[in-house]
């Protein structure tokens, strides 16, 4: 055996598995925490076995094939996960399910709901993520959307690699209505508008991009526009308050967040980022709660029997908004 296999443990991609994210694979053949398996994609320690022994350093967003072969640090990996442990596949599928109940599916997308504190991605201090639970729901599942941690609401899944790629062109030119609705400390001098003002996002926070600031940040800074319109206003404790209906034009990293508070001067009601420092641990109060795609099918093409050509999904609103509709006279249901 050469030195460094022995190091190394070879995991084979059966053909069910197929499309796969080689991230989520893994993590579904070995008991592997996954901050550390992000970890060893980062580093490059991970890759494909090709023909003639060669080998290809693998990220954890390559999708795998029937037969492929990957290498992964034997010494770091506990053992091939026991189908009748707590980690179990029938144990994850169930918290999956839970977590993620499912408002609309056909055969080419799904449209979930997503709860508040669940990341859509995985990282080195997220311990569950939409992304690895979509391999327990089901093989085929895509992520193709993305909301915010503590954002709530609808959130769209592809079915097959064409659907896939046709909804990820749909995001991309903003082919896709999104209706949200936010609870905003405050209440906006307009009552309804358009807010176009360049966002910069330096990774950890997004600023409005500002008369004053520097040719670099200039030129970091990207097109963001908002339409917004007050719905409701009132007091919510000792605080003025408003429920607004928004549209994002363009879909920057926290856009609405960022706008809300930095243009309108009113953040989104629970949000310790941007909001000031008085914010509560009260829930983020931002929720996704209709959304339109394409009706498309599984080859990504608009289904020649559809009369609109959208399929439109609505998203329930989480129990904790329930005392905020009595206390601004909305009624408690979903329309």
């Amino acid at each position: 055996m050469h030195p460094s296999t022995a190091l190394l443990r070879l995991l084979t991609v059966p053909s069910h598995a197929a499309g796969l994210r080689a991230d989520r694979f893994i993590l579904a053949q070995v008991s592997i925490p996954p901050p550390l398996l992000f970890k060893l994609l980062r580093k490059r320690a991970i890759s494909q076995v090709l023909e003639g022994g060669k080998s290809l350093r693998m990220q954890g967003s390559d999708r795998v094939h029937p037969g492929m072969q990957i290498q992964v640090p034997s010494d770091l990996v506990v053992t091939t996960k026991d189908e009748k442990s707590p980690d179990s596949k029938q144990h994850r599928q169930e918290f999956a399910a839970r977590h993620l109940p499912m408002l609309y599916e056909n055969d080419a997308l799904a449209v979930l709901q997503k709860p508040s504190g669940l990341p859509c991605q995985g990282g080195t201090s997220v311990k569950y993520s939409i992304d690895e639970m979509l391999g327990d729901l089901s093989p085929d599942y895509r992520l193709v959307h993305r909301l915010d941690r503590d954002t709530t609401g609808a959130l769209v899944v592809a079915r097959s690699r064409l659907a896939a790629a046709a909804l990820t062109a749909a995001f991309r030119d903003r082919a896709i209505s999104k209706r949200y609705i936010a609870l905003l400390q405050g209440i906006p001098e307009e009552h309804h508008g358009t807010i176009s003002r360049p966002l910069v996002n330096t990774g950890m926070i997004t600023t409005v991009l500002a008369p004053t600031d520097d040719e670099h940040r200039a030129q970091m800074a990207k097109p963001a526009v908002t339409k917004y319109r007050v719905l409701r206003s009132g007091t919510l404790g000792n605080k003025s308050v408003s429920m607004v209906e928004l549209d994002i034009l363009t879909g920057r990293k926290h856009q609405i967040r960022a706008h809300c508070a930095q243009v309108l001067g009113c953040p989104v009601f629970g949000d310790r980022k941007y909001a000031s420092a008085e914010s509560t641990n009260d829930p983020m109060y931002l929720h996704l709660f209709e959304i339109a795609v394409p009706d498309i099918d599984v080859s990504g093409l608009i289904r020649a029997s559809s009369k609109t050509g959208r399929v439109s999904v609505k998203a329930p609103f989480p129990a904790s908004w329930s005392p905020v509709f009595k206390k601004l006279n909305v009624p408690l249901k979903s329309n």
